[in-house]
């Protein structure tokens, strides 16, 4: 008997909810490969990854346990443009690479692959159908303040940097997409989650 497997990436603007409905997808026994997970892996202490950054901006960027200052990188990606792109060069080749071989792991099933910059990087040719998790632009900014503990003008800025919603909605010029509003209850999106997991198991 062939083995059936659905590739599906997910996105979403950040404090969207992404790692929430991945959850709950996981939940239902959806295999999850997050890329959020992954850029934390490649950048732990003795990782190439790591002493990359280290070399390109110095040993402050590192906390006295040796981890990543995530905080200060974040600020050293926002403070020049050039910044980003240096901070790219080095990590998302290493992410992707381990993104790859996650999913050639993965063998039948609903493969949920979380990828925050989808749309940005254009990274959707690996995949069958793309979910995109999508909610108002004041609920975002609120959610990132509370989280990141950061003024409002920071989380616009950061909002900013990324792809806008009309962008991301725009995916379905290539991909078949689901969307999933987050802008009320959970109970509200468990149900459309749900929903939505019998939908891929039907496509299976």
């Amino acid at each position: 008997m062939v083995k059936k497997i659905l590739k599906v990436s997910l996105t979403g603007g950040i404090a969207s909810g992404k790692s929430l409905v991945s959850d709950l997808l996981g939940i239902y026994g959806c295999h999850i490969i997050d890329l959020d997970v992954i850029s934390r892996e490649v950048v732990l202490p003795g990782t190439e990854g790591l002493n990359e950054l280290i070399e390109v901006f110095g040993d402050s960027i590192v906390l006295p346990n040796g981890m990543l200052n995530r905080k200060h990188l974040r600020d050293e990606l926002y403070k020049k443009g050039r910044n980003r792109a240096l901070i790219e060069k080095i990590l998302h080749p290493k992410i992707l690479h381990k993104m790859n071989a996650a999913m050639n792991s993965c063998q039948e099933g609903i493969m949920i692959v979380v990828i925050p910059l989808l749309v940005e990087k254009k990274l959707w040719q690996p995949f069958d159908r793309a979910i995109v998790v999508d909610c108002e632009i004041e609920n975002q900014l609120s959610r990132l303040m509370s989280r990141e503990k950061i003024s409002k003008e920071k989380a616009r800025i950061m909002l900013m940097a990324q792809a806008t919603r009309e962008e991301r909605l725009q995916l379905d010029n290539h991909l078949p997409i689901d969307i999933i509003e987050n802008n009320s209850k959970i109970s509200d999106l468990k149900v459309m989650v749900k929903e939505l997991n019998q939908k891929l198991l039907s496509l299976l």
